[in-house]
Order: C-alpha cells, then sequence, then structure tokens
C-alpha cells in the first residue's frame, strides 16, 4: 500500500515537474518568437503606410492632369482641405458625389461623409480612434444661412499634412538662405496654396526635389519624442482642425530642439525634423524615420539625422537649390 502511495507520489511529482518545464520552454519560445513577430508587423505596417502615401501621390497627379495644378491645401470659405480635393482620384469616387464644397467639411450636409475614415489617409502604424469632435458656425461663404448654430462632425483622421509655410529659425540657415527668418508667413513657397490650384510650371526647384506631403502621424493627438503629451496639441476642435482628411489640410513645418521636441530650432545641429514633435515637421511611428511624398509622386523614408536646413528646401519650391537623394 505504502509501496503504491510511493509510486503514486513520484509521479504525481514527476508529472508537475514536466509541466513546469514545459511552461518554462513556452515561454522562453515566445520571449523568442515575439519580438520577431512585433517586428514583422512593424514592417508590414511601414509597408502599408507608404503604399498609402503612393496611392495619394498617384491621386495628386491624377488631379492635377484635371486641374492643370496641385489641389489647394486649404479652402478657408466654406471650409475644407486638400483631402476632399483628392477623393475622386483615390478611389473614393461615392464619397465624392456626397461631399459639397458649397457647405463646411463639419456642416450637417457633409457630417456623415466627413466622418467617414479613407484607408488611404491612415497609417497603420498610428494610434487607433483618433477622431476630433469639431464644432463651429458656418462659414459666411457656406449655403447653410443659419450663422448662430455650432455645428458638429467627428472628423475621419489623416497622418498626412502638408506645408503651410516654413518658419525658419531667428538665426537662419547661413548667409545663403534665399527667404525671411521668423514667421511661416514669411516664407510662402510650398507646393500647395490656399484657396487655388498651384500649377507645376511653378515648382522650379523640380517635382522630385520638392515636398508635397509629410508623414505627420498621430494627429489629433500629441506627440512628441514618442511620448503623448496631453491635449490635442495644435489642433482647435473647430473647422480650422488638422490632422481630419476633410479639414484644412496643412500647417506650418518648423524644427524643434532635438533635446526636448518643443522649443524652436536654433538652426544648428540640436534642430530635429523627424521623429520629434508631430505637430511641426516629419513624425512616423515607425523605428527610425518617416515617410515623404514628392512632388513627382515618389515615396521616400526620411531619417531621424535630416536635418532642419535641407528639410527647408525640401519643403520650399522655388529656392533655386535643387536636391538629390544623396544629399538627405
Amino acid at each position: 500500500m505504502n509501496r503504491a502511495g510511493s509510486t503514486y507520489r513520484s509521479r504525481t511529482g514527476a508529472a508537475r515537474s514536466e509541466i513546469v518545464v514545459a511552461f518554462g520552454l513556452v515561454v522562453v519560445v515566445a520571449g523568442l518568437v515575439l519580438p520577431t513577430v512585433q517586428a514583422a508587423r512593424a514592417d508590414a505596417a511601414r509597408v502599408q503606410c507608404r503604399d498609402n502615401l503612393r496611392q495619394l501621390g498617384t491621386g495628386f497627379l491624377e488631379f492635377e492632369k484635371v486641374q492643370n495644378g496641385f489641389p489647394a491645401r486649404r479652402l478657408k470659405n466654406p471650409k475644407s482641405g486638400w483631402g476632399a480635393e483628392l477623393l475622386p482620384h483615390i478611389g473614393q469616387a461615392e464619397l465624392a458625389k456626397a461631399y459639397s464644397f458649397r457647405y463646411d467639411w463639419f456642416d450637417p450636409v457633409n457630417k456623415a461623409t466627413s466622418e467617414t475614415v479613407v484607408k488611404a489617409f491612415v497609417c497603420p502604424a498610428s494610434p487607433k480612434d483618433r477622431a476630433l469632435t469639431c464644432s463651429d458656425v458656418a462659414s459666411p461663404g457656406s449655403r447653410n444661412t443659419d450663422r448662430t448654430t455650432k455645428f458638429s462632425a467627428k472628423g475621419a483622421p489623416s497622418d498626412f499634412v502638408a506645408a503651410n509655410g516654413f518658419k525658419v529659425p531667428a538665426t537662419g540657415y547661413g548667409i545663403n538662405w534665399p527667404y525671411p527668418t521668423g514667421a511661416a508667413d514669411n516664407n510662402q513657397h510650398q507646393a500647395m496654396i490656399d484657396d487655388a490650384h498651384l500649377p507645376v510650371n511653378r515648382i522650379t526647384d523640380g517635382l522630385s526635389c520638392t515636398v508635397l506631403v509629410i508623414e505627420q502621424a498621430g494627429r489629433p493627438q500629441k506627440w512628441v519624442n514618442g511620448t503623448r503629451g496631453r491635449g490635442a496639441g495644435d489642433d482647435e476642435a473647430n473647422g480650422n482642425a488638422r490632422g481630419l482628411w476633410a479639414g484644412y489640410g496643412a500647417i506650418p513645418f518648423h524644427p524643434v530642439d532635438r533635446a526636448d521636441g518643443t522649443s524652436p530650432g536654433r538652426g544648428d545641429t540640436t534642430d530635429c525634423v523627424v521623429n520629434c514633435n508631430n505637430q511641426h515637421s516629419v513624425y512616423g511611428f515607425h523605428a527610425g524615420g518617416a515617410h515623404v511624398l514628392f512632388c513627382d509622386g515618389s515615396v521616400r523614408f526620411v531619417g531621424e539625422n535630416l536635418d532642419g536646413r535641407t528639410f527647408a528646401l525640401l519643403v520650399t519650391r522655388d529656392d533655386g537649390e535643387a536636391l538629390g537623394t544623396n544629399d538627405y
């Protein structure tokens, strides 16, 4: 009896030991496999993000052929942006038919359309659930005659933004820099302009040397050096909101201090324009860099060491200094 009981206990103990060993092996294997799986997912998200931006690039070129110029970066009265203008050229014909430029993007007429997520405007590496509810009264040019009621729409996100000028640090970028320092309004030389379609012959630096749209992912959330900040950054919760494909599609670009990700750039090697701040320059949730769309429809992955002066030259359409891909 005792021998039988002893045998039972030894078998039970052995079985428990085998379970512990097996569990340990599972943990070890999982520890080895998980980073590989995570890396594969990150690579897939990066590729899809690039492909989405390429689709937008094709849409821009098709738009230019029809309209003899690139879309307006923003339409101010009624309020809208390049995202809405691009819809029929990126496989969104039905949404395009439903959208009316005679009303603001947040107007009840456009509410359902503006709240529709469009895959081409989203980078899958970005945080989810980022729609921003915006409220505003109708613009003076809107066909909606109600000028007192605040209309609301929970706009669908866009991870891609155009430039509304370039703010050069007060110290400038050397004696050969062709434009003023200071406010972005002093440097309105980007590939898209307000309320009009810029002809490509005004992009004298060359289409392959001039930035059209950058990845500025994570909006309307604010992200600094990989950490989410408080609030919604520069995005006002009104009709001027950025980070939404139907809303204003542009914001001033400028470098920031690499150390804190928030202080204005100083025009030296401490400047950062990639993955330091998603309110002012290039920002992606990818290791080592983010994507940029050029006026010829090409998409390039730019690294985190891109300097402020080179970025400013790439954004500027007519500075006279054409850059090749080996320059950055």
